[in-house]
């Protein structure tokens, strides 16, 4: 009849106003079938009850009453004690949430769900990264003949200018925000990533190499598929070849890498049963009738993929039960919230759903087509522009699929404190093939890929709709032949802002953003058509039609609902004709939803507040981010400013949260499914098998719950009386109500035998002295603490001189009978016995233990008995035990026993001195030295301590620098730039100098009650080289036995003015000194030790003439140290001391950010400098020696 001039007639409407057809819950089979069900349970509830109270014995307690609702939220467990196993509340409950990448399975009563990949792998002429020529991806130009294509150039002109933009636009944002930005940053990494190559390791030195899938080696063996990691796991060469298909992409059905879809839904079934029975382990499938299914479905969700899901899971899986609940509102369930605005984001889409009350707003949806994916892909662009060192990546390659997602996941970041150069490395694990380690450098790349969230524009979008509608077509009315998949004003509007104008747009956006907008009045007020409200069945059984009747031919009054009034749409305003829901559907399939996150955002809220001021602002305030998409450092903190700088308005009102109870945002979505599910004593939206059997998927229609909302607006501007009530539709939402009904007692009351005796020990004395010796003693004192503190008869306190209010640096000395008082506690009480030992050993552990052993005996023993009636001797003083000349003999004994060839045989004389005569066990000892205090410890060699004399600095002694916090960004590698840093002492500050120079005239005007000034605390300013190269050719300019060490073509760096070369330095920060002690008067107390082979250092003697002798023999050197301190980073000074204001940092101007380093020998000055403190301790220039010296 379309290609006939005969008129249409239309369908006649059943459902006649004047008569009760279809008005009453009982004439609908569904409602029915629920009745039904509820009267069959309080009967058997009834029986039990009566079978109950006829087994009971007289003295049980009754039974609680069984005639319970069965709407009541009562929980299984909560009825009849705690349940274990199988037995559990939603164990027999499958709560399924399927992926673009990922499905996640388990029963309602797990913790967490099992994640499988949504792919799976047939046999195949070739694999994916072999068809289409084997074209990679992220796609490269090609040029046929030339030179090969430049990394800047690989993804054309449009791709280099906004990636150029954008690292521009991030540098500008970075300065304005105090941040440090190297101006060569880009150059480091492009030179560092162009000239590393990769280091190879052999699979069996690879302690991470990759379990493959195993293939058997007659390909009629193979398998046909493999689902899951197995399938991800198959080497890219197998024979036979194995291709990929993901059945579902960015939230539809994949239907670009498929030819028929009986395949399609065919691959999904096997899926899911793969992992039904692998995960779940429930391997028989005649089992599976006594389970129950929730399956997750999207917000924006298409109706044949609903049909089509709700078929399979019913008819093939032959489920008790199936439900089907929507991404966001289960979301809201994992997270325990009751209004929120959800943002999904996915591996390929993001879904954005305000949710109120638990109920989705239907015209807050909103579906973009990007996600982690495109991250990605984009991120491997990026650093294929940089000159990455794996330039044959290729995602399109399992291996390297995995490698991309992993690099993703580990260096990306939105935190711009991070952005610095950085060095980092992996592993392309490849079958068959040797492992390949790769270093590589990044620099703000990883902050820009996830950017593309907020600049969709910088995705590749070009392929994204390649294949649409081409095995599946929409879903139509049965009446109307319209298409009737749901829509949401919010995502209309991002059809509207994204594709071409059209004369029937209803809906002006002004340009500031969402909120703002104005409608074009007409005659007929239109409202956008929201075909959300009218979910029509697909099954030839007739209802009541929506369509307005066919008006009378004529120019007469048109009749209502007829061709020159516009029917009633479900909004209030006039419904669109077919041509142009028709024409609409088209139009939308060609253009691809996106837009920037935050303003899809905001979209999603205004359109679902619908002008609340105050429903708006809850909105803002509960945005929710869940999906892996989003598991970025800084991501929430980064979305929320951008909200701000959007809606300035708002700024006070925008939060950004994560889910409660440290939930992964990634699961809970399948969270809330769980939770749903165990809700099926109260759940209406359960579809058995018998009533689909009965309506089909006609049945959805009243497996949801409706919301009666009327229009408050248009009940001022049309008369309520011309217009029906309009009832607004919601999809797949449960009627839940709760209850808080306390479960029966497990049993009946038990009279318990309680013990009193215990009593008897709270009544005791010993317990009241046990309180006394325990209660504190409150000691009253007066508000100052019996010290009063007046400081108006203090001398100079308020001229800022508080010397009279703290301690003396030295005070007096302590009078000889006030010492006992300051015995510390510890010592008092019963005297020990002191051990008798050399008084010059510093430890004591080196005193042998035997002589402070006593030997216990009984007052019966011979030896007690024959000592009580002798006087015992006491043995004289060894006065001589603390002589200069007995001690030194000592320290001379332990040289001869050393080195007996080199002791000293002759008379005493003012430079040599006999040593005491060693014993046999102290020549033994050294024989076999043994360790104090662990004897089970062996020698493993020895080195004689020496001074390094050629080591002298200039100040005769070195600084020992301890830093606060790590001078480098954390990393997980050891910066080695930091061996070779330089620390520049900046000028003092005029009020350190005063302050200096005031304690050394007090000093020098009562040294007994002023101690020396000390060191000043300077500050200085750090400075590392740019990067780890040129770190070994800086070690050699400083290294004495380097032949080559003069040569100039070790500097890595120009002078500018010059052209000489240097080492290049810039400069990190500055520190401060947060404590310093010297000790230049002493600088032999505390030494550094280093040990030195002879066989480490070859390269010449310390006069030149040998040079093949060792410059230093094998000992172990110290250094002295003259001064320690500990740095901190400074901050600004601008608080006020002493009456003064300290001046503010240095201008940035005065600031040094880079030096130009070279290295020079010490001129004759340095060399008598340091000649002057080496002739302090070598022998040979008159010195004294250490022992001497100290």
């Amino acid at each position: 009849m379309d290609l006939t001039t005969w008129p249409v007639v239309g369908m006649i409407n059943q459902k006649n106003y004047y008569t009760e057809y279809l008005k009453r819950d009982d004439q609908i089979l569904v409602f029915r079938l629920q009745n039904e069900e509820r009267r069959n349970t309080m009967a058997t509830n009834a029986k039990d009850r009566d079978r109950a109270l006829a087994q009971a014995r007289p003295n049980e307690l009754p039974l609680p009453d069984g005639d319970m609702d069965i709407d009541d939220d009562v929980a299984v467990d909560d009825a009849g004690g705690t349940l274990t196993g199988q037995d559990a509340l939603g164990s027999k409950v499958i709560v399924i949430h399927p992926g673009s990448q990922n499905l996640r399975i388990g029963l309602a009563s797990d913790a967490l769900p099992k994640t499988v990949p949504m792919v799976i792998a047939r046999k195949w002429g070739s694999n994916e990264s072999e068809e289409n020529g084997g074209e990679p991806k992220p796609k490269r130009l090609k040029r046929e003949h030339g030179p090969v294509v430049e990394p800047e150039k690989l993804f054309g002109e449009e791709f280099a200018t906004q990636y150029s933009t954008m690292c521009a636009d991030l540098k500008v944002h970075m300065r304005n925000n105090k941040r440090k930005v190297l101006p060569n940053s880009k150059e480091l990494v492009v030179n560092y990533n162009r000239r590393t190559p990769p280091e190879t390791i052999s699979e069996h030195n690879d302690p991470l190499r990759i379990d493959w899938t195993e293939i058997p080696a007659n390909p009629k063996d193979a398998p046909d598929l493999f689902t899951g990691k197995e399938a991800l796991r198959i080497p890219d060469d197998s024979k036979p070849r194995y291709k990929l298909f993901w059945p579902l992409q960015r939230g539809w059905y994949n239907e670009r890498d498929y030819f028929s879809k009986t395949l399609l839904y065919e691959d999904i079934s096997i899926i899911i049963e793969e992992a039904i029975k692998k995960q779940l382990n429930l391997q028989r499938k005649n089992e599976w009738s006594q389970y129950d299914c929730v399956f997750v479905i999207p917000d924006l969700y298409e109706r044949v993929y609903v049909v089509q899901i709700l078929e399979m899971l019913l008819r093939e899986f032959s489920f008790g039960h199936v439900c089907f609940i929507q991404e966001s509102l289960a979301a809201t369930f994992g997270a325990g919230y009751t209004s929120a605005c959800v943002v999904d984001i996915g591996a390929q889409k993001t879904s954005i759903c305000c949710v109120e009350e638990g109920m989705c707003i239907e015209n807050s949806r909103i579906n973009l087509k990007y996600g982690g994916s495109d991250v990605t892909e984009t991120f491997i662009k990026m650093m294929l522009f940089d000159h990455f060192p794996y330039a044959d990546i290729n995602l399109k390659r399992r291996y390297d699929f995995l490698l991309a997602e992993e690099l993703k996941a580990k260096f990306c970041t939105m935190n711009e404190v991070e952005i610095s150069v950085q060095l980092y490395d992996f592993h392309v694990r490849a079958s068959g093939r040797d492992t390949r380690k790769y270093m590589f450098k990044t620099y703000d790349e990883v902050l820009l890929a996830p950017i593309g969230y907020f600049l969709p524009s910088i995705f590749d979008n070009t392929e994204k709709l390649l294949g649409r509608r081409k095995l599946i077509d929409r879903s139509y009315d049965l009446y109307d032949s319209s298409p009737n998949d749901p829509v949401s004003t919010a995502q209309a509007y991002i059809y509207q802002s994204i594709g071409p104008p059209s004369n029937d747009d209803v809906v002006i956006v002004a340009e500031n953003g969402p909120n703002e907008t104005s409608t074009a009045f007409t005659p007929n007020r239109q409202q956008p058509f929201n075909l959300l409200s009218r979910l029509n069945d697909l099954d030839t059984t007739p209802r009541s039609s929506m369509a307005g009747s066919p008006a009378p031919e004529g120019n007469g009054t048109p009749a209502p609902g007829g061709a020159a009034t516009p029917a009633i749409g479900a909004n209030g305003g006039p419904a669109e004709t077919n041509g142009n829901k028709y024409a609409s559907a088209i139009q939308q399939d060609s253009i691809l939803p996106v837009m920037p996150l935050d303003a899809a955002i905001l979209t999603s809220i205004f359109h679902g507040a619908r002008e609340d001021d105050r429903k708006t602002r809850d909105f803002l305030g509960g945005i929710m981010v869940i999906g892996g998409g989003s598991q970025f450092p800084g991501f929430y903190t980064f979305l929320e400013e951008r909200m701000k700088e959007r809606r300035p308005g708002f700024a006070k009102d925008i939060m950004i949260g994560t889910p409660p109870r440290e939930l992964d945002p990634q699961v809970v979505v399948w969270k809330g499914g769980s939770v749903f599910g165990k809700l099926n004593g109260t759940n209406d939206s359960w579809i058995g098998r018998m009533e689909y059997d009965r309506l089909g998927s006609r049945l959805l229609a009243y497996k949801s719950g409706d919301a009666d909302v009327s229009d408050n607006e248009d009940d001022e501007m049309a008369n309520a009386s011309s217009r029906p009530e309009r009832v607004f539709h919601q999809d797949y939402i449960a009627r839940i109500r709760y209850s808080n009904t306390l479960p029966p007692p497990p049993g009946p009351p038990k009279l318990l035998d309680i013990p009193t005796d215990g009593l008897a020990r709270y009544t005791s004395a010993g317990f009241a002295s046990r309180l006394a010796r325990e209660q504190p003693l409150n000691i009253e004192v007066d508000a100052e603490l019996g010290m009063p503190i007046d400081l108006v008869g203090m001398p100079g306190i308020f001229d800022g001189d508080e010397s009279s209010i703290q301690a003396p640096l030295n005070p007096p000395p302590v009078h000889p009978r006030d010492r006992a008082l300051l015995r510390p506690l510890a010592t008092l009480g019963k005297p020990t016995s002191v051990t008798a030992g050399v008084s010059f050993l510093r430890r004591t552990e080196y005193i042998s233990s035997e002589q402070s052993r006593s030997r216990f005996e009984s007052n019966t023993s011979r030896n007690l008995i024959r000592s009580t009636g002798k006087a015992r001797k006491k043995k004289p003083a060894d006065v001589s035990r603390n002589d200069p000349v007995n001690i030194m003999r000592s320290v001379v004994k332990g040289f001869d026993v050393a080195h007996p060839e080199d002791a000293y045989k002759g008379p005493d004389s003012g430079s040599n001195i006999r040593g005491a005569i060693p014993t046999q066990a102290e020549v033994a000892a050294w024989a076999k030295p043994k360790h104090p205090s662990k004897p089970e410890l062996t020698v493993v060699d020895s080195y004689p301590v020496l001074p390094h004399l050629d080591a002298f600095p200039d100040a005769g002694g070195y600084m020992v620098s301890k830093f606060s916090t790590n001078p480098t960004q954390a990393s997980d590698h050891y910066d080695k730039r930091l061996e070779v840093a330089l620390l520049q002492p900046l000028s003092l500050r005029p009020e350190i100098i005063a302050e200096q120079e005031a304690k050394r005239l007090a000093h020098e005007a009562d040294p007994a009650h002023h101690p020396p000034p000390g060191a000043p605390p300077y500050d200085y300013a750090y400075f590392l080289p740019p990067d780890e190269e040129s770190v070994p050719n800086i070690k050699r300019k400083f290294d004495i036995n380097d032949p080559q060490k003069d040569d100039a073509n070790l500097y890595t760096s120009k002078v500018r003015d010059t052209q000489d070369g240097c080492f290049q330095y810039g400069r990190i920060r500055a520190y401060e000194t947060a404590t310093t002690s010297t000790n230049l008067d002493q600088k032999y107390n505390e030494i550094a030790l280093a040990l030195h082979n002879s066989e480490d250092a070859i390269g010449g003697s310390t006069d030149g003439n040998d040079k093949d002798k060792p410059t230093l023999q094998k000992a172990a050197y110290y250094y002295p140290i003259i001064s320690k301190s500990q740095l901190r980073p400074r901050r600004a000074r601008n608080i006020a001391q002493l009456g003064m204001a300290r001046r503010e940092e240095e201008d940035e101007a005065d600031q040094v950010d880079y030096l130009d380093v070279t290295v020079r020998d010490a001129d004759e000055d340095e060399k008598a400098a340091r000649e002057t403190h080496r002739a302090e301790i070598d022998v040979k220039l008159g010195g004294l020696g250490l022992a001497e010296a100290q």
